[in-house]
């Protein structure tokens, strides 16, 4: 079973059971499932979700930012031995094995400290130099899905050379909003890579915060806003 040790100063303070069907919210603020009394971290500052048979760790849009191994991240799938850092507490996420014991016990690095940021440039490189992360090669392997950064929605998978989003009852992803067009983007399905465009509407399509005016190749993690919704590319196994 996977779980998360939370530590502060080298001292347990805590450990968390990870189940498959439930999010498993981060945040200062009571009602989260992990509650950090630090006031550097955000009210409601991150989440873990089971997603396609892998645990995926999302920042909320925290203040001061979420790290996985000293890396800013916005959504990243989580491996044995990951060091999560919010604020100046850090969770390990780890499985135990049969003697319910962590499955690798390694000795603990210094938290990188916390960083004060804010800014929709600074989101916009964080975005990008995540999604550069996959290389081609993977990407022929796998198929492209979207997942919602809110609310209740499914991902979508992205098994069609074309897929429209906006707000047509005919949309293949339905976006609601006065200022959304009919169909406000179109993401294009290629042999080895996704591409996406802007169409129609007062509602910019957005990537990694920033407005797109022509077409874009998609990469891992890239975050897709239209409206009020966002949206993150991903990867999953065909």
């Amino acid at each position: 079973m996977p779980f998360l040790t939370l530590n502060l100063n080298g001292e347990v303070l805590d450990e968390y059971p990870l189940e498959q069907n439930r999010i498993v919210k981060i945040g200062r603020l009571e009602g989260n499932d992990i509650m950090i009394d630090d006031s550097s971290v955000s009210g409601n500052h991150a989440e873990i979700k089971f997603e396609s048979r892998r645990f995926f760790l999302t920042d909320r849009q925290s203040k001061n930012g979420t790290f996985v191994n000293k890396q800013l991240v916005i959504s990243r799938e989580l491996k044995h031995g990951d060091r999560i850092t919010i604020g100046d507490h850090t969770l390990i996420f780890a499985y135990r094995n049969k003697e319910n014991r962590p499955a690798n016990d390694e000795e603990e690095t210094p938290d990188l400290a916390t960083m004060a940021i804010d800014t929709s440039q600074h989101r916009s490189k964080l975005a990008q130099s995540i999604s550069k992360m996959v290389s081609s090669d993977s990407e022929n392997k796998l198929l492209g899905r979207l997942s919602f950064f809110s609310g209740n929605r499914p991902a979508a998978k992205l098994d069609k050379e074309k897929i429209t989003i906006g707000k047509s009852p005919s949309s293949d992803i339905i976006i609601r909003g006065f200022m959304v067009g009919n169909t406000a983007a179109v993401i294009n399905r290629h042999d080895e890579h996704y591409t996406v465009s802007c169409l129609e509407g007062r509602a910019k399509l957005k990537v990694n915060y920033k407005t797109v005016k022509s077409i874009i190749r998609l990469k891992e993690f890239d975050v897709i806003e239209i409206g009020s919704v966002k949206m993150q590319f991903h990867y999953q196994p065909r």
